[in-house]
């Protein structure tokens, strides 16, 4: 049986809704979305944005403007604990 804390986190990628903010405040940023995240009421963005669940707007992988933080530190994460696996 899966407990609750033993469920990875789903990713999501969002942004704040239209009229939040203008054109260019409005990145697509990565959330690692878990049970904290949705009981707290606001999502932890890869790069430290917080935002309220209920102003952002979620897309399908791919769309909107990616946030270059959010990118970064997936892309560092991931290629860290690449380097850990492999004994690097």
């Amino acid at each position: 049986m899966i407990k609750a804390n033993d469920r990875p986190a789903m990713l999501a990628v969002g942004r704040l809704t239209a009229g939040l903010a203008g054109e260019s405040r409005r990145s697509a940023h990565l959330f690692d979305l878990d049970d904290d995240a949705v009981s707290s009421g606001f999502a932890l963005a890869r790069c430290g944005s917080e935002l309220p669940l209920t102003d952002i707007e979620w897309l399908k992988l791919g769309m909107g403007m990616p946030c270059e933080r959010c990118m970064g530190v997936g892309v560092a994460t991931d290629q860290a604990l690449l380097r850990r696996e492999l004994g690097a």
